[in-house]
Order: structure tokens, then sequence, then C-alpha cells
């Protein structure tokens, strides 16, 4: 996906969890939509400035929709985003099962990053203790996210003529 695709992407994964939370009152099993995102930008874009200024506009838009201090979702976004890309070179998460491992250990570091972030900056929130009653759900959400969203997006990516050998000046 070039740029602005991803950015649209990454809006739209915004507002669609937004409106899922808001509808059906489902905060703990709304969809982490933004974070699949960061997840299949790690393990299918190079390590550069272009993916990692994406993964930043996006966690700064995601700060706008929460409401939380500026850069909050932007280190959780940066995090993530890191951590898929150095699982992504040591191991290949093709297929199910791969995918289903890939979400299921994205959904937890996810969790771990927002619970570690939560009581770094907001030291009187309950959100770092509530990590044991947002693991499951998070981590069930992300891992079908990855499911679902995955072959979405390379199909996207293949469809806005993005060449797989890199970012090239030619």
């Amino acid at each position: 996906m070039r740029s602005g695709l991803t950015i649209l992407v990454g809006l739209l994964a915004l507002v669609g969890q937004q409106f899922i939370a808001t509808v059906f009152a489902l905060e703990a099993w709304t969809p982490d939509l933004l974070s699949v995102l960061f997840l299949w930008l790690g393990v299918s874009r190079p390590l550069g400035a272009a993916t990692a200024s994406q993964v930043a506009a996006l966690g700064l838009l995601a700060d706008g929709f929460a409401g939380s201090p500026l850069g909050l979702h932007l280190l959780h976004g940066m995090a993530l985003y890191g951590l898929a890309f150095g699982l992504g070179n040591r191991v290949r998460f093709h297929g199910l099962v791969g995918r289903s491992l890939l979400g299921g250990l994205g959904g937890i570091a996810s969790v771990a990053l927002v619970a570690g972030l939560a009581r770094l900056f907001f030291h009187d929130t309950l959100l770092a203790d509530r990590v044991t009653a947002l693991l499951v759900p998070r981590v069930v959400v992300v891992a079908l996210g990855v499911l679902v969203c995955f072959p979405l997006m390379a199909r996207l990516d293949d469809l806005s003529g993005r060449r797989s050998e890199g970012d090239t000046l030619g």
C-alpha cells in the first residue's frame, strides 16, 4: 500500500473501532484494528523511515480519537511495529497457524504495552490493574483480526501497485 492509502486504512480502522465500541458497548471485545495494521506493517514492510512515519501518524491519530496524552498510542504503535518486524525477520507467519500465532503474540504484546504505558503515564489509572480482565478478549480479538484482515490488506497492497522488492527511486 502506498503511504496515503495506509493512513486512510488506519483512519478507517480507528473509525470502525470507535463505532463498534459505541454502538455495541463492547469495550473489552472491540476489535483492535489498528494493532492488526501495525502487526501487518511489521511483517510485510521493510524497516524504514516511510513505514515508521506511517506508524507514527496513525499513533497520533489514535491519540486524538482516544483523548489520551499525545504520544501514548504512538509509542504503542512503534513498539508493536518493531516487535512484529523483529519476529517477522526470524519466523515466517504464513497460513492459518502462523497467522493465529502472530495474532496471539501480538495481542499479548499489545495488552502488555498498553498496561505498561498506562502504569507509566497514568499513575492513578485502573487500566494497568485490569490487564487480566482485558487479556483474553484482546488476544482473541487481535488473533481473529489478523486472520481476517491480513489477506484483505495483502490484496489491497497488491491492487495499489506497490512493488514487493522495496521502495526504490528509479
